[in-house]
C-alpha cells in the first residue's frame, strides 16, 4: 500500500494537525501552531497530487494550486501578530486560491452542455451573493480604509467561488457537487468568522471554530475533486475524448 496516496491515513493525520492546530490557536502555543497549521496543507495537498496525479489535467493542477496558495497564506496569517502586514499577504494567497477553485469549477462546467439543475445553481447563487452582498455593507465600514479594497475584492472572489461550485450541479456526480458545494459553504462560514471576529465582534469560540471551518472547507473540496476526476465513467470520458 502506498502510505502517501491512504485515504485513512492521511485524512487521520489531517485532522491530528488540525485539532493541534486549534489546541495551539485556543491555549496561545505558538511553537505548536507553528509545526501543525502548515502541516494541515502540506498533508492535504500531497494526499491530492498523489491520488490525482495519474488522471491530472487542468482541473486538478487548478485544485493543486488552491492548496499551495492555502498553505502560503496560513503561513502569513500564522505570522500576522509578528507583522500586521503578514495579514495583506496572507489575504493575498487567498485570495489566489479562491481564484484557482473558481476557474477549476468553471473549467468544469465549460466542459460539459446544458445540465439540469440550473434554477437550484441560480437559487444558490442568488443566496450566495445576498449573502455576500449584506454582510460586505456590514463589514466593510468597520475596516481600515488602507484595506478596503483587498477586503472587497476577496469577498468577490469567495462568492464567485461559491457561485461556480453550485453551477457545477449536474455537470458532475453527485456526490463531488455536495462536497464541493459543502466546502465551498464551509470556506465562506469560516472566512465570516475570521472577518467577524477581527473587524467587528470579538468571539472567544473564533480561536478554534476559524480554523475547524476551513478544515472541513479544504478537506471537502479536495475530495468532491477527486471523486469527480477518479469516477470510472470520467475516466472513461476523457480516454475517449483522447483518442
Amino acid at each position: 500500500m502506498d502510505v502517501r496516496k491512504s485515504t485513512p491515513l492521511n485524512l487521520s493525520l489531517y485532522g491530528l494537525v488540525t485539532l493541534g492546530t486549534m489546541v495551539g490557536e485556543v491555549r496561545g502555543i505558538h511553537g505548536l501552531i507553528y509545526i501543525c497549521k502548515p502541516l494541515m496543507m502540506v498533508v492535504l495537498s500531497s494526499w491530492f497530487f498523489y491520488n490525482s496525479r495519474r488522471v491530472g489535467d487542468r482541473f486538478t493542477l487548478l485544485i493543486q494550486a488552491g492548496l499551495l496558495f492555502s498553505l502560503i497564506g496560513d503561513v502569513a496569517l500564522m505570522l500576522q501578530h509578528r507583522d500586521e502586514f503578514n495579514f495583506l499577504i496572507g489575504l493575498s494567497a487567498f485570495l489566489i486560491a479562491q481564484l484557482c477553485y473558481a476557474m477549476a469549477f468553471l473549467h468544469n462546467i465549460m466542459e460539459t452542455g446544458q445540465a439540469r439543475g440550473a434554477l437550484i445553481s441560480a437559487m444558490i447563487s442568488v443566496s450566495l451573493i445576498a449573502f455576500g452582498y449584506f454582510f460586505g455593507s456590514r463589514l466593510l465600514p468597520a475596516v481600515d480604509e488602507t484595506i478596503t479594497i483587498p477586503v472587497t475584492i476577496y469577498v468577490i472572489a469567495i462568492t464567485v467561488m461559491g457561485v461556480t461550485a453550485s453551477f457545477r450541479l449536474g455537470r458532475t456526480f453527485l456526490r463531488s457537487f455536495l462536497f464541493t458545494m459543502a466546502g465551498a459553504f464551509c470556506f465562506v462560514l469560516s472566512d465570516a468568522l475570521l472577518a467577524t471576529n477581527r473587524f467587528l465582534d470579538p468571539m472567544d469560540h473564533a480561536r478554534w471554530s476559524v480554523i475547524f471551518t476551513y478544515a472541513i472547507a479544504q478537506v471537502l473540496i479536495a475530495s468532491g475533486a477527486l471523486m469527480h476526476v477518479l469516477d470510472p465513467d470520467e475516466i472513461c470520458r476523457k480516454a475517449a475524448l483522447s483518442t
